[in-house]
């Protein structure tokens, strides 16, 4: 081949190569520029973790602290329920024995009252037989006549 074919195919090839070397050069400004691009990175994320870590550490200590009042309100909670119970079960057997009381005190003074009762009925009778005796008398002294 002689002629212009060649020279075309010279051509062609330059301007292939001249096309994948200004493409290199673009790759080697790309993976420069990405270079420069993580390392900026890599100072941001250790700028992160510098600055992070004392949060992270002030937020796992309190969550540890959070969690030891949720479990102290949990014992308090648990305490006071058994204290609550404990003093129903004390109020429902100090209920019952004053039942138990005022039952018992009931009777008494329905015996009590039965007993006053009786008693005010002895008195009474015992003034009617002793009224019944000093009319007796009186009517004897009468019949009798008085004697000094």
């Amino acid at each position: 081949m002689t002629g212009w074919p060649l020279i075309i195919i010279a051509v062609s090839t330059s301007v292939i190569a001249l096309a994948v070397l200004m493409m290199l050069v673009g790759i080697l400004g790309a993976l420069r520029q990405l270079g420069q691009l993580s390392e900026r990175m890599t100072r941001v994320v250790e700028s992160l973790d510098r600055d992070a870590r004392p949060t992270l550490e002030s937020v796992r200590r309190t969550a540890e602290d959070a969690g030891e009042v949720v479990r102290t309100v949990r014992d308090e909670m648990r305490s006071l329920g058994s204290t609550s119970k404990d003093l129903r079960t004390r109020v429902e057997r100090t209920a019952a024995a004053l039942e138990e009381r005022f039952i018992e005190f009931d009777t008494l003074l329905d015996l009590l009252q039965d007993e006053f009762e009786d008693t005010a009925l002895d008195v009474s009778a015992l003034l009617r037989t002793t009224r019944r005796g000093t009319g007796l008398m009186r009517g004897i002294r009468r019949v009798f006549g008085r004697r000094r």
